[in-house]
């Protein structure tokens, strides 16, 4: 099953948003795991925003998708992924690492 140019450069440049996101929760707080992360942001951008059913206004709708990804070396992707669909506003991402985020 092939994808049209016009996704597949669609899902490159909100890739290149996650990453920035990711970025600032780095340099925001000099730690996290950069290589982890990078490595997955192409899948995670493929998932949650081409493949993946659900909805992010409706976050417990039964019939969703569930993701689960044990490698905990790259959450980064995820928050910033969750922050860019809308279920978390973006300045959480100015949380990561502090008590209690």
């Amino acid at each position: 099953m092939g994808h049209s140019e016009a996704l597949i450069q669609e899902l490159e440049a909100k890739a290149k948003v996650l990453a920035s996101h990711c970025l600032t929760q780095f340099c925001t707080f000099s730690q996290g795991h950069v290589g982890g992360t990078m490595s997955v942001l192409e899948i995670v951008t493929a998932l949650y925003f081409h493949h993946l059913k659900f909805d992010p206004k409706n976050p417990d709708w039964p019939e969703r998708d569930r993701v689960v990804m044990s490698k905990a070396h790259c959450c980064e992707a995820i928050y910033a992924a969750l922050v860019e669909l809308g279920m978390y506003p973006k300045e959480t991402l100015g949380t990561y690492y502090c008590y209690g985020s």
